[in-house]
């Protein structure tokens, strides 16, 4: 009896082994087919996306002449928005990028922008901004990529000191 209770014992251990050598191998083998997955899931979510691709032209190379080559841009509701921003100056002083805000909220922004400076591109964490681009130094662009908001209208301007009373514009969202 003494033996076959030790066999017993035996098997049960053997069992346990086995269950969990089936685990850390079943569970491993789920963790490297994830990623895939995820990553498959990323590219069909960005096939789905509808893109609305708009380039603005940053003119001028004095504060008289300096502004946007649109005053409005209108996109659909939840589509996805691509702006380019193409610095056309060639003055040092040049410098802009792009920030979408709220309505009404435009000099509110351009003042914590001021503050926060150059270290931060002048994007100021604000409760009214919706997206920002980095700067654009003279002959540089660069690329904004942001959901449109709900439908209502918002502004866009340049955060550069001294620039977002002249760079400005108007989001509208249909």
């Amino acid at each position: 009896m003494l033996n076959f209770y030790k066999l017993n014992k035996k098997m049960k251990i053997l069992n346990q082994f086995t269950i969990a050598l089936f685990s850390v191998i079943l569970l491993s083998s789920c963790g490297s087919e994830s990623p895939k997955k995820e990553v498959e899931t990323k590219a069909e979510v960005l096939a789905e996306k509808v893109w609305e691709e708009i380039e603005v032209i940053a003119i001028g190379n004095t504060m008289m002449e300096m502004k946007y080559s649109v005053e409005n841009i209108t996109v659909q509701e939840g589509s996805w928005v691509r702006i380019i921003l193409k610095n056309e100056g060639v003055d040092v002083a040049m410098v802009h990028n792009i920030l979408f805000v709220n309505f009404g909220k435009r000099k509110d922004v351009a003042l914590k922008a001021n503050e926060v400076g150059p270290d931060a591109d002048f994007i100021p964490s604000h409760s009214e901004l919706i997206a920002a681009s980095g700067l654009a130094l003279p002959g540089e662009t660069v690329t904004l990529e942001f959901e449109a908001p709900k439908k209502g209208n918002y502004e866009f301007f340049c955060s550069y000191p001294g620039h977002a009373d002249m760079m400005k514009g108007y989001l509208f969202v249909k």
